[in-house]
């Protein structure tokens, strides 16, 4: 008997790496590949994926990959995974294509990639899928979500949505359509649940661009925009302000860079190419003619505001007078980095514009909010609830506004990655369980690694804790740390320490050495380094 599969294999546990795939018989599609930026658990890692080991196994049943729309967490993975699944057609949106061919030839995969587009009112068909895209209303234009006929009834993927009557550069949600897509109620719903747990309703964006008009139309002196590279309704807004009160822009950052020309070269971008100056230009406009806007908004290392906060940037220096608007918000786990990059900015004598002022405040989520959300499921009607993209708390609020609307409880499901729903022909719905990953998939440099989460803890511990090297020659003992300020009196007492451990375990058993030198190390300075021991 075959059974309908629900397979999660990124997004279902965090805000990033989204990637699921839906599987019946001898037919898998697979709805978006990202990735993740670390956080401060991960460090010296570029990239986290998805682990698709389970598509890796059934790859001669894939159909095709489906983008919703162009953000990294939802394209990123494509050239480092694609390969691994003998390269299956990927199906989007104009707009959303051109951003994964750029980041397909920054890999160099691009050759290999069979591309489709996704047009409007026009649906397609994936083995025994029957796919009909729906516009969403999202903060980069060209965003779908699909209504996926199966044998078993129709899927409803929202992709990431909010609902914005008056949008800037794009058509309102197709309602209309979503509600004629489930016509009696959907089999299943997924939906977007990066902002369940913020009541209300989402800013809309031209609330936003009215701030940023404000913002433009009052500074005395030179402006700094920082936004997500991607996010291309925002950039649109701040466009418009500077082509009305005649300021000249310069593109900081080759993501910036990038993404302003994919859109523009494409229509996605209304915008008098007159107004874009080169960054090495900065210098012969007035301050008060002028905004930069960069990239880097999220204080990654090596970013262009990450220079710019350690005045390490080749073009941009900040001086007393600059006004740094951040029209973006945290990336859960870039919080820390994000304050260190604001006071090195103040320190340097600029002011900042973050979250709210003037009203509406400088930036407004992509994202629904709880009676975004209400509404979604309202139109759809499903029988199945599953809440996608976001952390487990943030899932678990959705799950309460499905109840709130008559889902069954016992038809709302939270996933971990990697698990399974199966569903059979009677509508009847199971989780099917499987072992907790102890492998994270990572991208250093360009090299995909399987790494242990016992890399990561070691990684961890060197850096909070240090390293004490240890050389013992004959009757000679040194001792080095890196990493560790320890006083001359307390190394005196750990070499005393290990000619007493040396003296009662022996030469040759250097465990024992070792362990018990590290609780002795803890005890005097409170840390417990690694230690490296060489006897001779």
């Amino acid at each position: 008997m075959e059974k309908l599969k629900i397979i999660p294999l990124g997004g279902f546990e965090e805000v990033g790496k989204n990637c699921l795939a839906i599987e019946y018989g001898q037919d898998i599609i697979v709805i978006d590949m990202g990735f993740d930026f670390p956080g401060q658990d991960f460090p010296g890692i570029d990239y986290l994926l998805p682990d698709i080991t389970y598509l890796e196994e059934n790859k001669e049943k894939i159909r095709g990959v489906i983008i919703t729309h162009g953000h990294l967490d939802h394209i990123g993975g494509l050239p480092y995974l694609l390969g691994k699944i003998n390269n299956p057609p990927i199906f989007a949106t104009t707009l959303t294509l051109g951003f994964i061919e750029d980041r397909l030839l920054d890999v160099g995969t691009k050759n290999k990639a069979k591309l489709n587009t996704i047009w409007q009112n026009k649906n397609f068909s994936l083995g025994v899928f029957k796919i009909t895209p729906f516009y969403v209303v999202h903060n980069i234009p060209d965003s779908v979500g699909l209504a996926i006929e199966t044998p078993f009834g129709t899927i409803i993927h929202t992709g990431d949505f909010k609902i914005d009557e008056n949008p800037v550069d794009q058509k309102p949600l197709e309602k209309d359509k979503i509600k004629n897509l489930s016509k009696k109620g959907a089999l299943l719903l997924l939906s977007d649940s990066t902002n369940a747990t913020i009541p209300g309703h989402s800013v809309p964006e031209k609330e936003v661009g009215k701030v940023i008009d404000q913002i433009i139309k009052q500074a005395p002196s030179r402006l700094i925009f920082t936004t997500f590279a991607t996010l291309i309704s925002r950039i649109q807004q701040i466009i418009y302000a500077c082509q009305k009160y005649n300021r000249k822009i310069a593109l900081v950052g080759m993501a910036m860079q990038k993404s302003v020309a994919i859109a523009q070269n494409l229509g996605y971008l209304n915008v008098n190419k007159n107004i874009f100056i080169k960054p090495e230009e900065i210098n012969n406009y007035p301050d008060n003619k002028l905004v930069v806007l960069a990239g880097g908004s999220q204080g990654v290392e090596g970013s262009s505001m990450a220079r710019m906060s350690k005045n390490k940037h080749w073009f941009v220096k900040i001086k007393k007078g600059d006004t740094v608007v951040f029209s973006s918000s945290a990336i859960p786990g870039s919080e820390v980095a994000i304050q260190q990059m604001m006071d090195g900015l103040v320190n340097q004598g600029a002011r900042i514009i973050y979250r709210s002022v003037i009203g509406a405040g400088v930036h407004s989520s992509g994202h629904a909010f709880q009676e975004e959300l209400k509404q979604m499921i309202k139109l759809v009607r499903p029988k199945f609830f599953i809440p996608i993209e976001g952390q487990h708390y943030m899932q678990a609020e959705h799950i309460e506004l499905a109840k709130g609307l008559n889902v069954r409880p016992e038809n709302c499901f939270m996933f971990y990655n990697n698990q399974f729903l199966e569903i059979d022909k009677d509508q009847r719905a199971k989780i099917i369980k499987k072992k907790s990953l102890e492998k994270m998939v990572a991208v250093e440099g360009k090299r995909i690694k399987n790494l242990d989460k016992a890399i990561f803890a070691t990684r961890k511990g060197l850096a909070e804790s240090g390293v004490c090297f240890v050389n013992v020659c004959q009757r000679k003992i040194q001792i080095v740390f890196s990493g560790l300020f320890v006083e001359e009196d307390v190394t005196k007492e750990i070499k005393n320490k290990i000619e007493r451990l040396i003296s009662k375990y022996g030469r040759k058993n250097r465990t024992k050495i070792q362990m018990s030198l590290g609780d002795f190390i803890l005890h005097k300075i409170g840390k417990k380094p690694m230690i490296f021991l060489i006897i001779n």
